[in-house]
């Protein structure tokens, strides 16, 4: 059996050709959307799961607090010190500032005032200011450096894409 080549298929001339409205998006496919624009503040803290220990020990502290007298109730200040931390601790960085608030405080200083970044020994980052100062970045961590450099708009350079 010997097979003859075949011609490539013609279009039927019964088909009437597709009409470009048929083959043109609608104008809501025209319409591409925008690019989506980025957060406009990014908040950086301990992650609420580390209140499961904070129960835990409160859980181990109520049989001492319970029957070693009224001062022992004290020992609950400990859980309590320790959920006020994890709830309170923060950065929160915006396009205009940087909010690190700590557990008894917070430094609030401009983007302008931001020399570099430093990792201190912990793995949490560090912002040296132009007076000299350095203020902890609670929560933040080397990991976060592409997300807080896109915040930054431009100010810090992304790690990420630098050779």
């Amino acid at each position: 059996m010997s097979e003859t080549p075949q011609e490539p298929e013609q279009p039927d001339a019964k088909q009437p050709a597709p009409e470009p409205s048929d083959t043109q998006p609608s104008d809501a496919e025209q319409a591409a959307p925008a690019e989506p624009e980025g957060p406009k503040s990014l908040t950086f803290r301990i992650t609420p799961v580390a209140l499961l220990g904070v129960l835990a020990v409160i859980i181990c502290a109520t049989p001492l607090a319970t029957t070693a007298g009224t001062w022992a109730l004290l020992i609950y200040l400990i859980p309590l010190g320790l959920a006020v931390w994890i709830l309170r601790t923060r950065t929160t960085f915006d396009a205009q500032q940087v909010v690190a608030r700590t557990m008894f405080g917070r430094t609030k200083f401009g983007w302008d005032d931001v020399v570099s970044l430093r990792l201190n020994e912990k793995r949490w980052l560090k912002a040296v200011l132009r007076s000299g100062k350095e203020v902890q970045l609670p929560a933040v961590r080397v990991r976060d450096l592409p997300r807080v450099a896109a915040i930054s708009g431009g100010r810090l350079p992304d790690p990420t894409t630098q050779e």
